[in-house]
């Protein structure tokens, strides 16, 4: 839907962001590298999948920001919260910078 988009037409609303949210995506993508779906206020916004243990059954959708080293997450309109990844996971809880939207609509999301 969005991805791919970068540098095609106006950039990213909230609006946008939050109705990709919901959607529903192929959890085999766990291995693959995080894709910028484009920029939202300036900021990259991508999506990444997290799995461990039992792939793909577990995959963890994670959309936030990248943010360049100079940047805060308050700057890039967005909140820093932490996603539960799957069961057993080898990987330590991740803290990202997500866009506001996303967690005033929490609910809605498709993680």
């Amino acid at each position: 839907m969005l991805v791919g988009l970068a540098g095609c037409g106006p950039r990213l609303t909230d609006s946008e962001v939050l109705n990709y949210a919901p959607t529903a995506y192929d959890k085999r993508l766990f291995d693959q590298p995080p894709k910028i779906l484009d920029s939202l206020r300036g900021f990259d916004v991508v999506v990444e999948y997290k799995c461990s243990d039992i792939c793909p059954n577990y995959t963890v959708r994670v959309i936030r920001f990248e943010l360049p080293d100079d940047s805060s997450c308050n700057e890039a309109g967005g909140r820093r919260t932490y996603f539960e990844l799957p069961p057993f996971s080898m990987q330590p809880k991740g803290e990202y910078c997500v866009p506001t939207v996303l967690l005033d609509n929490w609910d809605r999301y498709v993680k």
